[in-house]
């Protein structure tokens, strides 16, 4: 699954802190180091005692994909148990 905009995952970060990242950590990677379909994974390092750490930023919108995704399945389920089933 590629990545999603960097400049995104960073606002979604500092909305989480509720400050800058900078505040928070001395390093952030430019850019991730993995990416999957829930969100994607940056290398940090904290500002307060030096720890790496892996930044999780979930994608936009991904709950609202999910629900909407799981709803679908759920219907489908639902119509394809009206079918017999073969012997």
């Amino acid at each position: 699954v590629p990545s999603f905009a960097d400049d995104v995952a960073m606002a979604l970060v500092e909305e989480e802190l509720g400050q800058p990242w900078q505040n928070v950590y001395s390093e952030l990677s430019p850019s991730p180091i993995a990416a999957a379909s829930l969100g994607q994974v940056y290398k940090g390092r904290l500002k307060e005692n030096g720890d790496l750490v892996a930044v999780k930023v979930q994608r936009p919108f991904v709950l609202e994909t999910v629900t909407i995704d799981l709803f679908i399945i759920r219907n489908l389920g639902l119509a394809l148990g009206k079918f017999p089933q073969a012997s």
